[in-house]
């Protein structure tokens, strides 16, 4: 009998945990293909260095050409259909059939989906070329009201648009401009994150930097005109509009059986969607948590996919048991000056999600260079050339 064909889709989180941890612990009985739009792999918040000029993007990157798993194939390639029916994948750079496949393409943002967002310059730093983009435009400020908003849930690294706004403030501060702007975050949720104890530290952080939390209170438009960003009832002017946009899952996710319902529903047992043998991790997919669904963040996409590879194993007679998906992780983030926060999060380990706070402090910088610096390492040979 030959090997099992394993077709993994996305190589983030979420599928190069997959991809090493099914070429580990099976090599002989699997042909694993990795696919990926993409040449190169960055950890998410690696961009927010690149935006404040502490790194470039050449220093964050690390080429799938690297690879450490020498047992699996990457593809550079654009996917454009997913026939779970025929058991195939069609990309730009032809066809792939599969035994098991791994949906791990993550959650593309949709500047379009808030009226007046582009046209008022559509100025993000979700992805690595907005962050690029961005700099240059905030190192033209020099006074006025810079709002951060966010433009619909759910959306990658909760804690991510109070980072930039943390680091905003210590970022003007240094420049000797921040008496002279003012600094607003619009959120839609009424906390900054799921966690009464969490959000209170997060909206101390903020308070005491002078920065005004607008929660509660969704995005309807942008008017780029007017320089207003448009909420219920009010209107909220603006020199610089930063935004997080509206997360989708991938077209092709979408015009998929899997995407019939948005992001892709899993169960929370083995992350298998309702199509045997298919599953989805990461932010492409759906977990419930009790009356909440598990946030989009890379360690739980790494959590995740620990499960996959388990459940596969198992059904394939080369494992006992299956590893718990308890979609728990941390997440760091940095508030300037050196010093890190860390939120530890688990959200199907107990009868309830569980969040606590460390930091922040200096002593957590070495932790979050130390979480990156071990998963490029492990997925990624350290001594291959640029």
């Amino acid at each position: 009998m030959g090997k099992k064909q394993i077709l993994i889709l996305g190589a983030g989180f979420g599928g190069l945990e997959t991809a090493s941890g099914l070429a580990a612990a099976a090599r002989d009985a699997f042909e694993i293909t990795l696919i990926d739009k993409s040449d190169s792999f960055f950890i998410g918040f690696s961009k927010i260095d690149v935006l404040f000029g502490r790194r470039t993007e050449n220093e964050v990157r690390s080429l799938y050409r690297h690879l450490r798993a020498d047992d699996v194939r990457f593809v550079q390639a654009t996917i454009t259909a997913i026939d779970t029916g025929a058991k195939m994948v069609t990309t730009n750079a032809g066809a792939f059939v599969y035994d098991y496949l791994v949906v791990a393409l993550g959650a593309d943002l949709a500047p379009s989906a808030t009226p007046g967002f582009v046209e008022s310059g559509a100025h993000e730093f979700y992805s690595m070329g907005g962050a690029v983009r961005l700099r240059p435009v905030i190192e033209q400020v020099t006074h006025g009201t810079v709002v951060i908003g966010i433009l619909g849930a759910p959306y990658k690294c909760p804690p991510a648009p109070y980072e930039v706004a943390y680091q905003l403030h210590a970022y003007f501060a240094q420049r000797g401009v921040r008496d002279r702007i003012t600094l607003k975050v619009v959120c839609p949720s009424p906390r900054p994150v799921p966690n009464p104890a969490v959000s209170a530290a997060l909206e101390r952080l903020l308070a005491e930097r002078g920065i005004e939390l607008v929660a509660g209170t969704p995005v309807s438009a942008i008017d780029a005109a007017g320089k207003a960003v448009v909420l219920d009832g009010r209107r909220l002017p603006y020199d610089l509009f930063i935004g997080v946009p509206v997360h989708v899952p991938p077209e092709v996710v979408r015009a998929s059986p899997l995407g019939a319902k948005g992001f892709v529903p899993v169960s929370p047992a083995n992350l298998e969607t309702a199509i045997p043998g298919v599953y989805a991790v990461g932010d492409v997919s759906k977990v419930p948590a009790g009356d909440m669904a598990v946030p989009k963040a890379g360690a739980f996409a790494e959590d995740a996919a620990r499960t996959v590879v388990s459940d596969i194993l198992v059904r394939e007679g080369l494992a006992a048991e299956r590893v718990a998906f308890k979609a728990r992780g941390a997440c760091f983030f940095e508030i300037g000056g050196g010093e890190v926060a860390r939120i530890n999060a688990d959200f199907l380990g107990g009868p309830a999600p569980v969040m606590t706070l460390d930091g922040p402090s200096r002593q957590w910088q070495a932790d979050r260079d130390a979480f990156e610096t071990s998963h490029r390492e492990r997925w990624f040979d350290p001594d291959g050339a640029p």
